[in-house]
C-alpha cells in the first residue's frame, strides 16, 4: 500500500503473560486519503512492524511517500462462556520511498533518526500511484 507517512511510532512493549520476553512493536500510520470529483475518501491504515523488522520505519519520516509490503493476518479469541471474537493485524514487513516515474522504488538504508510525531496533510489524487 502506498501513502504518506503521517506518524511513526515509539516502540511499545507487551509484557509475556508466561514471562518470557516481552513482545515489541512499533506502528506506523499512512494517510491515504484521496479526492474525486470532489469528493474525499479518507483512509489511514496502521502497520505494525515487529521482530527484525521493528526499527525498519525509522529512517522514514511523516510526510515521506512509501509504499508497505504487508501480511493481514486474524487470531480468534474466545473467553469462557463467550462467543468468538476475530482480530486482524496488519504486519509491516518492508517499507521503501516511493519514487513517481518509471514504477520503480528504492530501498532506504536504515539510518536512525529520531521519532516524529504526526502532521495532518491530505494526498492529492496525482500523488498516489492509483
Amino acid at each position: 500500500m502506498t501513502g504518506r507517512v503521517l506518524k511513526i511510532g515509539e516502540v511499545e512493549v507487551i509484557p509475556s503473560k508466561s514471562g518470557g520476553e516481552p513482545f515489541k512493536k512499533r506502528t506506523v500510520v499512512l494517510n491515504c486519503t484521496h479526492s474525486d470529483f470532489g469528493r474525499v475518501f479518507e483512509n489511514y491504515p496502521s502497520f505494525e512492524f515487529t521482530g527484525r523488522h521493528l526499527d525498519d520505519p525509522i529512517a522514514f519520516k511523516v510526510n515521506d511517500i512509501v509504499t508497505i509490503s504487508f501480511a493481514l493476518q486474524g487470531t480468534k479469541f474466545q473467553k469462557e462462556n463467550q462467543p468468538e471474537r476475530y482480530f486482524n493485524t496488519i504486519s509491516g514487513y518492508k517499507i521503501e520511498l516511493y519514487q513517481r516515474g518509471n514504477g520503480t522504488q528504492r530501498q532506504v538504508a536504515h539510518q536512525p533518526q529520531s521519532v516524529v510525531q504526526p502532521q495532518t496533510q491530505e494526498l492529492q489524487r496525482n500523488d498516489l500511484p492509483f
